[in-house]
C-alpha cells in the first residue's frame, strides 16, 4: 500500500535511485561485506595497479557502500594492503599444493596465477615496494621460500653474492615470462602452432638450471 492509500501496482518499476540502493545493501553481515570487498580489491589491483584503485568502483563492484571500505580496512591503503596479503596468501597455497609442500615450485608454476602475478607487476611499475613486500614480511613469498631452502640444502653463506645473482636471474625470466610471453614469442618468431613446444623447452631450461643451484 502507498502512503496516500492508494494500492502500488505491482507492474510499475521501482525508481532506479531506490534501485541502486537497495542493490548496494545486498550484500550484509561483516564477514559478507569484508569478504566482497577484498575479492573486488584483489580484482582491481590486478588490471589496474595501486594508484588506479577506486574505492568507490570497488565498493561498487562489491555491492556495498563505499564507507565500509574504511570501515574495515581503514581507507584505500589498508584495503591494498589487506588485497595483495590476500593474492599472495592464495598464490603460496596454491603453489605449495602444486608442489605437495616442496619448497621449491615447479617451472612456470607461476603462470597459473594471473591475478598474483599480475598484481605484482602492477604495483612494481609503480614503485610501491612496500606493497609487494608484504609477502616477505609475512612469510608467504614462494620465491622466498625457495631461496631459503636452496640455501640451507647446499650450506650456501647468507652474503652469497653469486649465488644469489643466479637465483634472482631465474626469477627474472620466471616472472618476466609470464607476463610477457605473448610479446617474447613475437620477437621469438615462434608461429602460433609452436607455442606450447616452446614453452615446455623454456620449462625444461630453468629446470635444468634449478638443478645446478641444487646439486
Amino acid at each position: 500500500m502507498a502512503r496516500d492509500g492508494k494500492r502500488e501496482d505491482p507492474t510499475v518499476l521501482s525508481d532506479p535511485a531506490e534501485k541502486a540502493e537497495d542493490d548496494a545493501q545486498a550484500i550484509r553481515g561483516g564477514d559478507a561485506v569484508r569478504v566482497a570487498l577484498l575479492k573486488a580489491a584483489c580484482e582491481a589491483l590486478a588490471a589496474a595497479g595501486p594508484s588506479s584503485v577506486s574505492v568507490r568502483q570497488v565498493a561498487r563492484s562489491a555491492g556495498v557502500n563505499h564507507g565500509q571500505v574504511h570501515h574495515y580496512f581503514g581507507g584505500k591503503r589498508g584495503l591494498l594492503v589487506a588485497a595483495m596479503r590476500q593474492l599472495a596468501a592464495d598464490h603460496f597455497a596454491r603453489a605449495s599444493e602444486a608442489s605437495r609442500g616442496r619448497p621449491i615450485p615447479a617451472a612456470l608454476q607461476l603462470a597459473n596465477d594471473p591475478p598474483y602475478w599480475r598484481a605484482v607487476c602492477q604495483s612494481v611499475m609503480e614503485g610501491d615496494l612496500e606493497l609487494v613486500g608484504i609477502e616477505v614480511e609475512e612469510n608467504i613469498s614462494v620465491p622466498r621460500r625457495a631461496l631459503a631452502a636452496l640455501m640451507e640444502r647446499n650450506d650456501i653463506a647468507a652474503d652469497d653474492l653469486d649465488f644469489k645473482a643466479r637465483f634472482g636471474a631465474m626469477a627474472a625470466l620466471q616472472l618476466g615470462w609470464v607476463a610477457m610471453e605473448d610479446f617474447i614469442l613475437l620477437i621469438s618468431d615462434v608461429d602460433e602452432k609452436d607455442r606450447n613446444a616452446v614453452r615446455e623447452r623454456v620449462k625444461r631450461l630453468l629446470e635444468g638450471w634449478f638443478e645446478e643451484l641444487n646439486p
